[in-house]
């Protein structure tokens, strides 16, 4: 399964003209993983756009505005791909999809991912972006919490301890990962990555049969 789903939130333009909101947004989003929320202006987006800020205020009256606009975009994008996985991939192969889309982050420089970045800001944000951080945020901890269920029942996924702990250790490993990766280089995400996968990998049966003993 692709995980283009989560990488572009892109329309196609309306025909007869531009869907400028569309393309603020595209815009907003691009900065924001390259700038952070509060590393970037409606200027920046007007002059990449080649528009005035007027009608930039015009679709977000406000940066607060945006900002909510680029969170619930964000975890739309996100419950839309869970339910495309959901019928389509078994537990493991989901979870390879996610943290796939980390790679893909990297790949594009992105060395942080929307929810890192909210929480890295969470504190400078405005109220109403954080109650719509938070729920992405929640949005993310419990499908992964899911799927390692569904792993650990279909035999897919092997971890020790509680699924819902395992969920908070993937999610601070994947997101350490990235943010180390853009000082160290990318070799360190991959390590992380690789012992991720090694640690999750099935045991066979007569291994733990052996262990069992």
């Amino acid at each position: 399964m692709s995980s283009a789903i989560l990488k572009s939130g892109r329309r196609r333009p309306i025909r007869g003209g531009r869907d400028t909101r569309e393309e603020i947004l595209v815009a907003a989003e691009e900065l924001l993983l390259r700038r952070s929320f509060n590393g970037f202006s409606y200027q920046h987006i007007a002059v990449r756009l080649g528009i005035r800020n007027a009608a930039i205020h015009y679709h977000f009256p406000t940066k607060e505005d945006l900002g909510v606009a680029l969170v619930r975009r964000y975890r739309l994008r996100f419950l839309a791909w869970t339910e495309e996985a959901a019928r389509c991939c078994a537990a493991l192969d989901r979870l390879a999809a996610y943290f796939q889309t980390y790679v893909d982050h990297l790949d594009g420089r992105l060395q942080i991912c929307p929810v890192g970045i909210f929480g890295a800001e969470f504190e400078a944000i405005p109220d109403l972006m954080q109650r719509e951080a938070q729920m992405m945020m929640r949005d993310v901890y419990e499908w992964m919490v899911s799927t390692l269920q569904d792993g650990r029942r279909d035999a897919s996924v092997s971890f020790n301890g509680d699924p819902r702990d395992k969920a908070m250790e993937l999610a601070a490993a994947m997101q350490g990962a990235l943010q180390f990766a853009s000082i160290a280089g990318r070799e360190r995400f991959e390590q992380v990555l690789r012992q991720i996968t090694l640690e999750m990998q099935p045991v066979p049966r007569a291994v733990a049969a052996v262990r069992a003993a």
